[in-house]
């Protein structure tokens, strides 16, 4: 979809371009932006993105067409390219188009992010839950903060749903534009690595990055694990001068890396560490977890309801950032302990039943084997996992989901999730492959017979982790699906006698 410009706001070409002097063009005043060639750009900038040369020409000229005066091309494609768009429109090449077209985005909407303190997180596991924790402990300061994540855009009124997790510039410009206008005066913004490997935060500045780890992930978009980690490590390039990077150093990955930051750094970890911000588990139950943040040589408890060891961390990188910006430990404490549950996220299904049930996204083998062992540290009987393949075609990270199952649960069931059912039989077969035998795990490719297994099968002290994506659907209902969490309660509801005991029982 094309910006325009709104009343009282221009939009220079220089100020989309980086060192504008060496392009040998003049600076003229733009009233629209856009990537798609077939849309309105009156006196606008069309930014392409086609390195092919024979598409990069047809579509300049559509745009040309359109009302576009001026395109942006990919250097790569500039062979030929140039002479064949003599005389239609002025045309300049980069070496990346997608961060001019952020930075258009940006000041056709008067720089909102500018007018915000602006929060990056990012990592393989943990920017939902740390973005939550965060949200939650600035909003006990006292600061209206905005949200951009996995679980939706919250633009300091409203919540809404989101396809990605991090929006198109455009998008992202239009949100952060609104969060301004609603009183926000801190923005959080998860940063995936598919975004940000396209420079969708180009034209921002950011206050702060958080990263909470790097693994491996999502190496059917970036091809190898050097590029995914480059990835991640891209966020600190969108730091102001004088930002701040917050990082756990119990990753390894992530400790190797710090000397490539160049802005200040606080670091966590859980004792015993050297660390910045520091964590001291003191008691974990099925229900909740108690630990001290320690900083230099103040602490405060902190008891929440999301247990994990990987939920200490995010909540040690929210009160280092907290700390940062002079809030005091109790008020972080507080913040805490009011994100109550994150969807999705070790969310706790409780209807008075004997065992416990939680529900985990879970898409990464190191963040399934987090969870697992989460469960294993406050389970006495057995641990039962419900397991899907991820939503992904990433094929190799099936097996080792797989290999997680095994090696942290008793029980597997191997079932369905959420990718189309043409998919659905290939991918089932890659997970399975994971196992050591077939054996070694149970087979039920239907999603609502395999939850209701496992439900069935659990008893006193047990648990059942359910695996799958955030929206994850059974069976129709009425024609509208139903998802895991409702679908869990209402099967407990309908088949569980209460467990609540009375004098007289």
């Amino acid at each position: 979809m094309a910006t325009f410009i709104k009343e009282g706001i221009s939009l220079s070409l220089s100020a989309a371009l980086d060192n504008f002097d060496g392009y040998g063009v003049d600076d003229c005043e733009l009233r629209s932006c856009g990537v798609k060639a077939d849309e309105q750009l009156r006196d606008g900038l069309f930014v392409c993105l086609d390195r092919d040369p024979e598409l990069a020409i047809r579509n300049v000229k559509t745009a040309a067409q359109n009302g576009a005066v001026v395109a942006v091309l990919d250097r790569a494609c500039s062979e030929g390219v140039a002479s064949a768009l003599d005389g239609v429109l002025t045309t300049i090449f980069c070496d990346n188009p997608r961060v001019v077209y952020g930075r258009a985005c940006q000041a056709l909407r008067g720089n909102p992010g500018r007018k915000m303190r602006l929060v990056a997180v990012t990592g393989s596991a943990g920017k939902t839950s740390l973005s939550y924790v965060l949200g939650g402990v600035l909003a006990e300061a006292g600061m209206r903060v905005g949200l951009i994540g996995s679980l939706g855009i919250y633009d300091g009124k409203r919540l809404a749903p989101t396809r990605e997790t991090t929006p198109d510039p455009e998008k992202l410009a239009s949100v952060l534009e609104t969060m301004v206008e609603n009183g926000c005066v801190c923005a959080i913004i998860e940063l995936s690595s598919v975004a940000l490997a396209e420079d969708r935060p180009a034209g921002l500045a950011f206050d702060a990055a958080c990263l909470t780890n790097i693994r491996r992930d999502h190496l059917d978009y970036h091809g190898s694990v050097e590029a995914y980690r480059n990835a991640k490590l891209h966020v600190f390039d969108y730091l102001k001068l004088d930002g701040i990077a917050i990082c756990n150093v119990d990753d390894r990955v992530t400790d190797a890396a710090l000397h490539l930051i160049e802005q200040p750094v606080l670091t966590v970890g859980i004792q015993p560490t050297t660390c910045s911000v520091s964590g001291t588990p003191v008691e974990r139950q099925k229900g909740e977890q108690t630990f001290y943040v320690v900083a230099g040589t103040d602490a405060a408890p902190v008891r929440t309801k999301v247990i994990g060891k990987e939920h200490i961390y995010n909540c040690l990188e929210a009160a280092a950032l907290a700390i940062a910006w002079d809030v005091d430990l109790v008020t972080i404490a507080r913040g805490i302990e009011r994100v109550e549950y994150i969807p999705g996220r070790m969310e706790q299904v409780e209807c008075g039943q004997s065992f416990g049930v939680y529900l985990d996204r879970a898409s990464a083998p190191h963040s399934l084997a987090a969870a697992l062992e989460a469960l294993r540290a406050v389970t006495h009987g057995l641990v039962y996992c419900v397991l899907c393949p991820p939503n992904d075609k990433d094929r190799g990270k099936r097996q080792l989901l797989a290999v997680a199952a095994e090696a942290g649960a008793d029980v597997t069931v191997v079932t369905s999730g959420n990718l189309p059912e043409s998919q659905t039989d290939e991918a089932l077969e890659d997970l399975r492959r994971g196992f050591t035998s077939k054996n070694s795990f149970h087979d039920e490719p239907n999603r609502k017979r395999a939850i209701e297994w496992a439900l069935t099968q659990a008893t006193i002290d047990d648990s059942v982790l359910i695996v799958g994506q955030d929206v994850s659907s059974l069976d129709p209902v009425n024609e509208l699906f139903v998802p895991d969490r409702q679908f869990v309660k209402n099967w407990l509801c309908d088949n569980l006698p209460s467990s609540e005991s009375y004098w007289f029982n």
